[in-house]
Parts: structure tokens; sequence; C-alpha cells
């Protein structure tokens, strides 16, 4: 089965962005909502750099600067995710917003992509070649951009 080239993402020295479905509002980014296949386990988002390139990505959580708000107006006690352990997974599924595979890697990484906790941007992965597939997590509650660039190593 080939994978539709219409979720081909060009990864460029200019950033550019993958909005969540219930993010995406802007014009500039590749949105779940018009590309509805895009970005599932089946039909991952393929980022790619020109040769040469690495990609970098970023995530940019407006859902962690409103569940900040709520705590502080409700002084919850409630607990707060960290972002990752050091094996890439989330500390907790429930803010699990997708994952990266890179395929290129030595062990074929997959990283994951999680709730930003008191950052509202943050790295999440830097790949070891010019591809890597996305796959984010269908949850409307999930309010996120995932800031995507090419950029050269020396």
């Amino acid at each position: 089965m080939e994978l539709d080239r219409s979720c081909t993402v060009l990864a460029t020295s200019s950033p550019l962005h993958i909005a969540a479905a219930a993010a995406a509002t802007d014009m500039d980014s590749w949105s779940t909502q018009s590309n509805i296949d895009c970005g599932t386990k089946t039909q991952p988002w393929m980022l790619e750099a020109p040769a040469g390139q690495r990609i970098n990505i970023s995530l940019l959580d407006f859902t962690a600067a409103a569940r900040l708000t709520s705590q502080h107006l409700t002084r919850s006690t409630s607990h707060v995710i960290t972002t990752s352990s050091s094996s890439g997974s989330c500390v907790d599924e429930k803010h699990q917003y997708g994952y990266i595979i890179d395929k290129s890697s030595v062990n074929k990484k997959n990283v994951s992509v999680c709730h930003a906790r008191s950052n509202r941007q943050m790295h999440v992965y830097l790949s070891t070649s010019n591809s890597v597939q996305l796959v984010l997590i269908n949850d409307q509650s999930h309010n996120f951009l995932l800031k995507v660039k090419g950029i050269i190593i020396k």
C-alpha cells in the first residue's frame, strides 16, 4: 500500500506548522481538518527535508496554558504531567498528542509528543535523517501546533 503524497510536508528553513484538529485556523498551517486522513496510523504525516538536512520539531501547546490557568483559578492540587521520560514516552498516556517515527534511526526510534506541562513551547525531536513520520492522536480537547523546520547540521 502506497502512502498518499498529499500527506507529505516539505520541511525547509522556513518553519511551518501542523495543527491539531481543534487548532486548525492558521492559513499557513497544514491542518488535520483539511487533510482528514493525514496523521493517522495508516496514513501518517510524512515530513521530509532536502537531502543533507534534518528535521527539527517543536511543540506549541496552547492546552498547557489553559490547564495552568484553570489550576491557578481553582487552586487545584491535581498533578501536572511531565513532558516525557528518558524512553521517549509520555508519563501519562491521556496527555499524549501523538508520536514521531524515525525509521532511519539505528533502532527505528518512536518519540512521543506529550503535553508541554508549564512551557507553552518546547523542543520535541531532531531527526537523524531528512525524513520522519508523524502520527497524531485525534482528541478534540488538545489544542496545539507542531512547528517543523529543516535545518543543516554542520
